[in-house]
């Protein structure tokens, strides 16, 4: 009997990425047990960008590549509102979901889970959708790429809108990649890289992939050498996505509803604040963009690497005071302090 995709979906679960959500949790003072002491004392595992707007910046690191999780969604964000605009694309356009999983191979942190729940789909095993021809928009695709981390819903745009339309937005933010997300979790799951366009075609190969996923490392400390290879960018790139997408109302209207469903109030002054971010093993990455009432502009990107777990698990307070940074110079001077 030929293995179907769903086969291999419902077989397939092994712990991993995610995205991360700012908490309210997060203090301006700088301690050891906080994130500006785990700042000043690993700051060759730091790069950021901070650029209130409002006259101060900080920068540390701009231009060396880390990894970038979920947070590269901006570049399928980018590219995905200049499809739109340009007659290419439409947002109500449908996708049925067994189109989306194609490129779902389930590695935990329960982000494609997140984007079936939000969309009230239902899914009886936990990992696929029980209907594979239920159908989605295009625009949901994007919000689950952007707002949940859904990396399979990135790897759809990325085959709708075209390799070629990524690269030419991404060339806008140097540096940022294009990554083929899949791709990265195979050679997860396989040790070595693998054509996802066989894989996804060749029955053989993915019977090897379920054969292998007892191999696979469980721990998120086993998964880190693997997390540390896969796509990096630069905070400067990063940066400059976040400050650009905030005049683009398509794609701003993503990024602002993602810090508003996390029940965030806009302080005075303030029109607007857009989040993107990701984390894998030992991976924690932030971009926002912040639009003040006078027309002026800031944005931020703090990327980390080489975390551990219980830092990790605190990857929501650093995302918290990144966004308290563009907004209060308090903050915005401890960050300067730690990574001076």
């Amino acid at each position: 009997m030929l293995l179907t995709r769903r086969d291999l979906l419902r077989t397939c679960g092994v712990a991993g990425a995610a995205t991360l959500a700012p908490t309210a949790t997060a203090a301006a003072t700088a301690g050891p047990d906080d994130w500006f002491g785990w700042l000043r004392a690993h700051r060759r595992q730091v790069a950021a960008v901070l650029d209130d707007g409002r006259g101060g910046r900080v920068a540390h690191r701009p231009d060396e590549r880390q990894p970038l999780a979920s947070a590269v969604a901006v570049v399928h964000l980018g590219a995905y509102a200049r499809a739109v605009e340009a007659g290419a694309a439409r947002p109500e356009e449908r996708v049925g979901v067994g189109e989306w999983e194609r490129y779902h191979l389930d590695v935990g942190g329960g982000a494609h889970q997140a984007s079936l729940r939000a969309l009230g789909i239902r899914s009886t095993n936990g990992v696929v959708a029980d209907d594979p021809h239920h159908a989605v928009t295009l625009d949901d695709l994007v919000a689950a790429a952007v707002r949940h981390g859904d990396h399979a819903a990135a790897d759809f745009l990325r085959h709708r809108l075209g390799e070629q339309a990524l690269r030419e937005t991404a060339a806008r933010w140097p540096t940022l990649p294009v990554p083929e997300v899949l791709g990265e979790v195979l050679r997860l799951v396989l040790g070595r890289r693998v054509d996802v366009r066989r894989y996804l075609d060749d029955p053989r190969l993915q019977l090897e992939v379920i054969g292998r996923l007892p191999d696979v490392p469980r721990s998120p400390e086993g998964r880190r050498p693997w997390a540390g290879g896969t796509w990096t960018g630069t905070a400067a790139g990063l940066n400059r996505a976040h400050r650009a997408l905030t005049a683009v109302p398509l794609a701003r209207a993503h990024l602002e509803r993602a810090d508003a469903d996390l029940g965030h109030p806009l302080p005075p002054g303030v029109a607007g604040v857009g989040f993107a971010g990701g984390s894998l093993p030992g991976v924690v990455a932030v971009g926002f963009g912040v639009r003040w009432d006078d027309g002026s502009v800031g944005s931020a990107a703090v990327l980390v690497e080489e975390v551990d777990e219980p830092w990790a698990g605190r990857a929501g307070e650093l995302a918290e005071l990144v966004r308290r940074a563009l907004l209060e110079p308090v903050v915005l001077r401890e960050f300067r302090a730690s990574l001076s």
